[in-house]
């Protein structure tokens, strides 16, 4: 006897369910597939037990015949495809011919199907992968797929299974991505005969997105889309402030079929850096278009991986449509700037207000946020004065602006820093007296081979022995800050980095320091000049509305909120 066996078929089955079936999900999945598929327009799903007891799907589709139902339990029986050339054209969500088959083989499976104009529909009972009967039956045009006892023949697969409220969730998280790529159809979804999910058949979007997400989530999102050839790419994306810690609430379609991609993962959270905090992901609803034979969806037999020929174009499509949404901050311009339209003259804050000789803090050597020369823009907002000598409070054409004058200040460097590294280098400034720094010779031999990449932020760094340094030059931005901290600061980032540190991935981080640490800080008094250039400033940022760590740098108090507080709503 030899050591290479073919298996047997029941074992051939139970295989290939294990890599279509995960759980109940996986089963509700492949239906809802097919029953899209085949047309349909009103889909329900009803389960018990969390799915492990029962999965029933009904829908109005095509519906099948004896023979057709037949060969789909069979494996690798499809519609979907006939030639080779068929796998680089697919516009079908299944088209593997495994489904069915690999469902049967796990459950209990009883199919219900019937086409129009047939006499009478069928119904097919299955077990293990066994058909047990099949005859003719009155039903209305569609097919009903009920799957009941998952996993009864495969115990050990039973016991990965987790709890039923567990199971339930998945398969509403399968649904609600199902329904959120497929506004024309009804879906329903039932567990335990008690409808949890409706989802009408939606014309405008945002109805479907608050039945999938929920009002509060709905009406933080906003529209974003970018064409780049043959890829399209569009969706919805949430504010910065709307950040959950897990990434659920990224939802990932490549023609309208729902998947799992690093690629597109990593282009939604490159497109909100420096937005939101670390470990946060914003809530983004996106669609990826591209023709079939540009995409491989035969990755796995799930399906639920992609592969594009040209993943470069599509991630950039795909961050160049949401940063420059995030870009036009819709959600400050929906209210809180409303003053900018305002082109009124405005009472000069001065008359409330010390003069600018009076101040207890200036910009000393920095590049000044404003000429002086400049007189402030009619249509600014009028300064009403600092809250804690921290939070900037102005008069808008609808209620009342607050704003974070570290966060703000924060945001600005950040840019300033950002646009001189495109050009090449940012900006330095010799000292007329240099300064020693001394760091640890673990750090010191790190910091030897970073020198030129620092010289690129602005810093001028010379050895001095084995673990001091002189700083001759610092950004001149910076300039008049302790460059000490700062340098301790960025040699530590720097150090974390380990062995394969990567300076072009990392400049990132090291941007970030330098503006926090470069940033007015709380507690420190404005002039009204001062204050509304830090606003005006802020304004000809990209991304004004979050500092670079996800912080609002900015809040509004619209006139309706105002007069809900006091009772006049």
């Amino acid at each position: 006897m030899g050591k290479i066996k073919t298996l047997p078929p029941e074992l051939i089955s139970k295989i290939a369910a294990g890599e279509v079936v995960e759980r109940p999900a996986s089963v509700v999945k492949e239906l809802l597939e097919n029953a899209l598929d085949a047309q349909a327009k009103e889909i329900k799903v009803e389960v018990q037990g969390g799915g492990k007891k029962l999965i029933r799907v009904i829908d109005d589709g095509e519906g099948m015949s004896l023979d057709d139902a037949l060969l789909a339990l069979q494996r690798y029986s499809t519609s979907k495809i006939a030639k080779e050339e068929d796998l680089f054209a697919i516009e079908t969500f299944g088209f593997r011919g495994e489904a069915l088959a690999a469902i049967a083989g796990v459950a209990r499976l009883k199919i219900i199907t019937k086409r129009e104009g047939d006499l009478a529909g069928v119904a097919i009972t299955v077990e293990g992968g066994e058909i047990k009967n099949s005859e003719e039956i009155g039903s209305p045009k569609g097919t009903t797929v009920e799957v009941r006892d998952l996993f009864f023949n495969m115990p050990a697969r039973w016991k990965f299974l987790k709890s039923a409220n567990t199971e339930l969730s998945h398969i509403g998280e399968l649904i609600s991505k199902i329904a959120l790529a497929n506004p024309e159809v009804h879906l329903q979804f039932f567990h335990e005969g008690r409808l949890l999910n409706n989802y009408p058949v939606r014309e405008e979007p945002y109805p479907r997105l608050a039945e999938a997400l929920g009002n509060e989530v709905a009406k933080k999102l906003y529209p974003f889309s970018a064409n780049n050839g043959e890829i399209k790419v569009h969706g919805f994306a949430s504010q910065p402030d709307l950040n959950w810690p897990q990434a659920r609430g990224i939802y990932l379609f490549v023609n309208k079929r729902p998947v799992r991609d690093r690629l597109l993962l990593h282009a939604v959270m490159e497109a909100y850096r420096n937005l939101i905090p670390r470990d946060r992901y914003p809530i983004v609803i996106l669609f990826v278009e591209v023709p079939p034979a540009l995409v491989d969806v035969n990755v796995h037999p799930s399906k639920w991986e992609v592969k594009f020929a040209d993943q470069q174009a599509v991630h950039f499509s795909i961050i160049t449509g949401i940063k420059e949404m995030l870009g036009q901050a819709p959600w400050l311009k929906k209210e809180a700037l409303a003053w900018r339209e305002l082109k009124e003259i405005r009472e000069t804050s001065e008359k409330y207000f010390s003069s600018p000789q009076e101040s207890a803090y200036y910009f000393p050597q920095q590049e000044k946020l404003y000429e002086e020369s400049e007189e402030p823009s009619l249509s600014s907002p009028p300064f009403l004065g600092q809250i804690a000598n921290t939070y900037l409070v102005f008069a808008s054409g609808d209620g009342l602006i607050l704003l974070d004058q570290h966060a703000a200040h924060e945001r600005i460097l950040l840019e300033k820093f950002q646009e001189e590294l495109f050009q090449g280098r940012i900006k330095s400034q010799p000292l007329l007296f240099p300064e020693i720094l001394e760091v640890t010779p673990a750090q010191a031999k790190i910091l030897e081979g970073f020198i030129v990449e620092l010289e690129k932020l602005g810093f001028e760094l010379q050895p001095s022995g084995e673990r001091s340094f002189w700083v001759k030059g610092v950004p001149a931005i910076l300039i008049g800050k302790d460059p000490i901290p700062l340098l301790t600061e960025i040699i530590q980032e720097i150090s974390s980095w380990g062995k394969h540190g990567n300076t072009q991935m990392s400049y990132d981080p090291l941007l970030k320091i330098m503006a926090c640490r470069g940033a007015i800080q709380a507690a420190q008094p404005l002039t009204p000049e001062e204050a509304l250039a830090l606003l005006g400033e802020l304004q000809k940022c990209s991304f004004s509305s979050n500092c670079p760590h996800g912080r609002p740098t900015m809040i509004n108090i619209s006139l309706s909120e105002l007069e809900k507080m006091f009772g006049r709503k």
